[in-house]
């Protein structure tokens, strides 16, 4: 009796490993065929940031402004946005370090170059003659001219000009009216090679006055007496 008891013990112990080994065998299995999927997004990100060489960066329209208010030399630029609708390009230095951005508007024509540490150094129309000769564009045939305008001699009662001219010296650069709506005026100031050194901004309604030194940063704010 013990020893029929004992063989039917063994049975069951052995039809209970049995079963083990086939649903671990069938686990593996499972694992085995089911894929691992890996998140897209940081290769999506890196593909969406891609950089363009400098002959590229030379046949885009809004080259000739961008790189008369910034100096490219030395930067790489990287399009981190292009569609239908606008152009974003962000030129680094050689650490990796964001200096400037440039934000053009293909069906406008309008660009807006912003330096990360004095703020935005320009906004306004690009004409389709500062575009490399023989290439195509992107902008619309019937582009404005950007309003802007020389400031002489005669433009020196401004009432913000006695301020700016005490903080730069305005004599060593060309000084030129890019905006001015009943808000308020800015003022860039142009070296020798048309690179904006300075720029102000003067707000109508407070008298207050920002002047920035597109390398160097803000170097005053103040009310205008």
């Amino acid at each position: 009796m013990k020893k029929l008891f004992a063989t039917t013990l063994s049975a069951v112990l052995l039809t209970t490993g049995g079963f083990g080994a086939a649903n671990a065998l069938h686990t593996d299995k499972v694992e085995a065929a089911t894929p691992k999927y890996e998140s897209t997004y940081a290769n999506h990100d890196a593909r969406y940031q891609s950089s363009i060489t400098a002959n590229e960066l030379k046949q885009l329209p809004e080259y000739a402004t961008v790189a008369s208010k910034i100096n490219v030399n030395g930067l790489t630029a990287k399009v981190t946005e292009n569609n239908s609708n606008k152009r974003i390009i962000l030129f680094t230095d050689a650490r990796g370090q964001g200096k400037y951005k440039s934000i053009f508007v293909k069906k406008t024509n309008r660009l807006k170059v912003i330096d990360f540490r004095g703020g935005e150094i320009f906004f306004g129309t690009v004409k389709l003659a500062e575009a490399v000769p023989g290439t195509s564009t992107e902008s619309t045939p019937e582009a404005t001219k950007p309003e802007s305008k020389p400031v002489t001699d005669q433009n020196s009662t401004l009432a913000e000009y006695a301020k700016l001219s005490s903080v730069v010296n305005v004599k060593n650069f060309n000084m030129q009216v890019v905006e001015d709506n009943a808000s308020k005026r800015i003022i860039t100031l142009k070296d020798q090679n048309g690179r904006v050194q300075y720029k102000s901004i003067f707000m109508k309604r407070t008298n207050m006055l920002k002047v920035i030194n597109t390398r160097g940063g803000q170097v005053f704010y103040g009310s205008v007496k």
